[in-house]
């Protein structure tokens, strides 16, 4: 008896999504470039300033500046925490529609972008907690700051990620219609044409309605007339 197994396929564009998060928390992760970014954009400053996880999970070496090796830690964990989830939610997508269209994958990527950028920076802000000692009130308020300010930026990093998956959804639909040009055609959307029998055309006797030829009935009308 045949037993039902998951389909381990994971599409091309899910695995753009993956594979441009984790180049963005690397890039994130470099100092040379996130140094002057922030000096030409203090605004990227602000939720570390105020406490909060900054930007989206980095991946990195070593700790930086004058980072703790625990903060360094958290981070790792982050990215770890982020590309899990973005697996999951991707495996999920890939389930109920392998083969998105365009917009679809761009839309997926940056959805997935900023539910998995908000996992991610809520295990860093868990650490930031315990390391502050805040109390529960403050952790609170801290928490839904970090989701609102990591949905943000999520979504910037989203656009980059949808883009990435928006191409690759792109060259991928292009090699099917390669490969299977018949998917592409008139045919694939009139199921009349790749059916014999539903375009066969139906008998006019088939459609009339047999004639009424029972003598008893046809020899009694006469009768009732002469009577």
């Amino acid at each position: 008896m045949p037993t039902r197994t998951v389909d381990p396929h994971f599409s091309r564009v899910s695995w753009a999504v993956v594979v441009a998060l984790l180049v963005c928390s690397i890039l994130v992760g470099l100092e040379p470039l996130i140094s002057p970014l922030t000096a030409y954009a203090p605004v990227l400053a602000v939720p570390a300033a105020a406490g909060l996880p900054a930007l989206i999970p980095p991946l990195r070496l070593t700790p930086l500046g004058g980072s703790t090796w625990g903060f360094w830690a958290a981070d790792v964990a982050g990215v770890l925490v982020m590309l899990a989830a973005a697996f999951v939610l991707l495996r999920a997508g890939d389930r109920r529609r392998p083969n998105p269209s365009i917009l679809r994958a761009f839309g997926r990527g940056v959805g997935v972008t900023v539910l998995a950028v908000i996992a991610g920076n809520l295990v860093r802000g868990v650490f930031s907690s315990f390391a502050v000692h805040m109390d529960f009130g403050t952790y609170l308020g801290t928490t839904a700051a970090n989701i609102a300010v990591s949905a943000l930026f999520g979504a910037a990093v989203g656009l980059i990620v949808g883009v990435a998956a928006a191409v690759v959804a792109a060259v991928a639909g292009r090699r099917l219609a390669a490969s299977d040009p018949e998917a592409s055609g008139p045919e694939a959307s009139d199921p009349a044409a790749s059916d014999p029998a539903a375009s066969a055309p139906v008998s006019s006797a088939a459609t009339e309605a047999p004639a009424d030829t029972n003598p008893a009935v046809t020899e009694s009308a006469p009768a009732d007339a002469r009577g």
